[in-house]
């Protein structure tokens, strides 16, 4: 905002706010100019003594208008920097602002203590969740064991549904570790083949289980810089989702060079056209939600997040019952990530 546009509103408030003032030393002015004249005194010389009268006064006003404006336009500077301290703030002269300022410190200092005790809340409950994470991973390995020496048809689903058990787990403490300082990201060449053929592998039983197929078309020799764990993270989410809600058909990846773009493909339930524009975001489940009660709302929004962070553009196409397609478009060579 330009000094020249502030100006003309605050030189309306600054009359307003001396108008009072203003009209009692005119009227004052001019009683004294009418006494002069009621005592003969010839009318330019009462008119004389009335505008000397008016000049100090008229100078008085003048600085206090220039103080006032110099302290707003201050004001507003300190508004387009928000400084964390009200130390900068012009220092108060009028009893209204030293109020206001003690108002404003008292506020200052409960915000303070409010954010130190939910700072505080939320590393509690990060630590909590992470070493929940943790925790949960051992018994879960140890019901992997024991179920590995049956092999029936009652085995294999169990093993199954203790496959979304460590999803859910490894995905809450991702979500967890996001956006602390613990989320190293360390960029390097990544094999997009090979990080494709080991979520294959993790999949693989699920795969099986709802009788799909997968399809990868990604050359050998794929490298693209990125961080293979959180990229592994963000594949593993759309490739859950794939399987999740496809029934028949399978699952294709495939890799465009022209476009640099990894494409996650089902043949799937697809999304309706209203929800489309709100699959990122956190918690929302949308019309597939309420069919399949077991989503969260959060695994495409970690991906997103995950990709905003990695570089890598994230965009869905689908239509309803034609299936989804999940498509990664990889930053270009040399481009500058976080």
């Amino acid at each position: 905002m330009s000094k020249q546009s502030t100006d003309k509103p605050l030189f309306l408030f600054w009359l307003r706010s001396r108008a009072m003032a203003l009209v009692l030393l005119l009227c004052c002015t001019l009683i004294f100019a009418l006494v002069l004249w009621a005592y003969r005194v010839a009318w330019h010389a009462a008119a004389y003594a009335g505008l000397l009268c008016l000049l100090p006064l008229a100078l008085v006003f003048v600085v206090d208008y220039l103080r006032s404006r110099a302290r707003y336009r201050a004001i507003l500077h300190l508004e387009e920097g928000l400084p964390e301290s009200l130390t900068y703030l012009p220092v108060p002269i009028e009893p209204g602002e030293q109020a206001a300022g003690r108002l404003l410190t008292a506020m200052e200092a409960l915000y303070r203590r409010r954010v130190t005790s939910d700072d505080q809340r939320y590393r509690q409950m990060t630590d909590y969740y992470t070493l929940w994470g943790h925790q949960i991973k051992t018994p879960i390995a140890a019901m992997r064991l024991l179920l590995a020496q049956e092999d029936n048809r009652m085995a294999r689903q169990l093993s199954g549904e203790l496959f979304k058990i460590e999803q859910y787990a490894e995905m809450a403490l991702h979500y967890m570790r996001l956006d602390s300082q613990a989320s190293d990201f360390v960029f390097a060449p990544c094999d997009l083949q090979e990080v494709c053929a080991r979520l294959a592998r993790k999949f693989a039983a699920m795969f099986v289980a709802k009788g799909l197929s997968l399809q990868i078309d990604v050359p050998k020799g794929t490298v693209q810089r990125s961080d293979e764990k959180w990229l592994s993270l963000a594949l593993e989410q759309l490739l859950s989702n794939a399987i999740k809600y496809t029934a028949k058909g399978g699952v294709r990846i495939a890799w465009a060079a022209d476009t640099r773009t990894l494409t996650v493909s089902d043949t799937g339930i697809g999304i309706s056209p209203q929800d489309l524009p709100r699959v990122f975001e956190q918690g929302f489940t949308g019309y597939n939600g309420r069919v399949d009660r077991e989503s969260t709302g959060i695994g495409l929004f970690l991906c997103r997040e995950v990709c905003r962070r990695l570089g890598i553009g994230v965009r869905l196409d689908a239509q309803p019952g034609q299936g989804t397609q999940a498509m990664l478009r990889f930053p270009p060579e040399g481009a500058d990530v976080e």
